[in-house]
């Protein structure tokens, strides 16, 4: 069964990290842009990455959890990579925090299948 990692955040640092850990493995790349995260995994694939983007709003738990099930699909999590953040001066404090220390990590480390409080 493949390696899965899963990046969230399409910017400069989740591309470089993912560069860095992607090879032979499958990269899911995700990003509440589905727009740029296409055109990052379309580059990724031109440079021999198996990049496989995705949608996905950190913030929201549902959202998280259809994210798990879309990075078991193709192989095992072998790593976790939350590149994904606001900026601090256009954004309230709330979603800074809310997307910076990611409300939703313990679904994503925790899989699917096993109980989430």
């Amino acid at each position: 069964m493949a390696d899965v990692i899963v990046v969230t955040g399409s910017g400069s640092i989740g591309q470089s990290v993912a560069r860095r850990i992607g090879p032979g493995k499958i990269v899911l790349l995700a990003d509440l842009d589905g727009a740029k995260a296409e055109s990052v995994a379309q580059t990724m694939r031109d440079a021999g990455f198996d990049v496989r983007p995705t949608t996905v709003d950190v913030t929201d738990p549902g959202a998280v959890d259809e994210l798990v099930q879309e990075a078991v699909r193709p192989g095992d999590i072998s790593g976790v990579i939350h590149a994904a953040g606001v900026p601090p001066s256009p954004a309230p404090p709330k979603l800074i925090l809310r997307v910076d220390l990611c409300e939703s990590r313990p679904r994503l480390f925790a899989g699917p299948g096993v109980e989430r409080g």
